[in-house]
């Protein structure tokens, strides 16, 4: 979701750009656009189980568990703009 609204902002701001052109033809005019999206997931477990004595014996039993997601989207332009 975060990645298709970063492509889209940077679709209007290079329409915009490129429709700025023909305005102001005895400018110049330059910038940069770019967008980003990344996510990582990861996770960690753990186990350990013990017996001992058969089944009315010692049981031990022990678990661990850690997960985590993360999610990012980047979007920056850079414009400028001058009179020759």
């Amino acid at each position: 979701m975060l990645r298709r609204i970063a492509i889209t902002l940077a679709t209007v701001a290079a329409a915009g750009f490129v429709a700025a052109g023909p305005a102001a033809a005895h400018e110049w005019e330059g910038g940069q656009l770019g967008a980003g999206y990344e996510a990582v997931e990861g996770s960690r477990q753990a186990g350990e189980y013990l017996n001992l004595g058969g089944p009315y014996g010692i049981t031990y039993a022990k678990g661990n568990k850690a997960s985590f997601a993360a999610e990012r989207g980047v979007l920056y332009a850079q414009y400028m703009q001058g009179r020759g």
